[in-house]
């Protein structure tokens, strides 16, 4: 008996105002500080996560789940390590005008728990789970009820790297020249995570349980045309087609 999306979608809902209502309790400048705490521990796990699950793989326990374990294991530790930080910096509470103690505290409380949500919907499109997670999510649904959080925190951190903390000189050449351009027709190389916005698709066709390929049929669509292919070599920069299969070695191979 497959359970109503509605009611999946309901539920995330449920889990992200009760995950509001708790960190509202921190105050306004706590609230802050968490909101920045876990946005910074996102974009660090999303850095890093990939290095951390080959090394799980290259040590042949055979954990298949090595790609969600090393996301939660550096976003949990991440954000324990920043919160220790700011409690240590900023150990009392800033008082605020009444209105404005409110309101900051809703605003960065939803804000922390739309992107730990966001973190952990991620997480699962990245495990060797059904290709359909929860029985209706797949690379084109935006859970919860049309608000794509998952989708939208790969289109900022995809910004993040391409515009704000962009490593120019290094890396493959965007294929749609939406970054690294330094004045006229010249674009410098630069290292953008998912430059063909296809992490979404290659983790579903990753996933080994489950019918149905989606690569060559969204093809057209999420890649880019051939002439304007990275030139750098396969795998240079994250996010590449090549992607390492999820679970690394030991999970089963997605049905062609």
């Amino acid at each position: 008996m497959s359970v109503p999306p509605a009611l999946i979608d309901t539920i995330f809902v449920a889990l992200i105002l009760f995950t509001t209502y708790v960190l509202t309790s921190e105050g306004a400048w706590g609230a802050a500080l968490m909101f920045f705490n876990v946005l910074f521990g996102a974009m660090i796990a999303f850095n890093f996560y990939e290095p951390l699950a080959n090394l799980i793989d290259s040590t042949g326990i055979g954990w298949s789940f090595s790609d969600t374990l090393a996301m939660m294991l550096i976003f949990c530790l991440s954000v324990f390590l920043l919160r220790l930080t700011t409690e240590s910096l900023a150990p009392v509470m800033v008082r605020f005008p009444t209105p404005v103690y409110h309101a900051v505290r809703l605003v960065f409380g939803l804000g922390t728990s739309l992107v730990t949500f966001a973190v952990i919907l991620l997480a699962f499109h990245a495990a060797p789970v059904h290709k359909k997670m929860f029985g209706y999510i797949d690379y084109n649904t935006k859970p919860p009820f049309g608000l794509a959080l998952d989708h939208r925190w790969l289109g900022f951190f995809q910004y993040t790297t391409g515009d704000i903390f962009a490593r120019y000189g290094v890396g493959s050449r965007d294929p749609y020249r939406s970054y690294g351009k330094t004045g006229g027709n010249q674009f410098a190389p630069v290292k953008l995570f998912d430059p063909r916005g296809r992490w979404l698709l290659d983790r579903q066709d990753l996933r080994p349980y489950g019918e149905g390929a989606i690569g060559e049929e969204s093809g057209g669509g999420a890649a880019a045309p051939a002439e304007e292919a990275s030139p750098g070599p396969p795998g240079d920069a994250p996010g590449e087609t090549t992607s390492r299969p999820i679970g690394g070695p030991v999970a089963p191979a997605a049905p062609l």
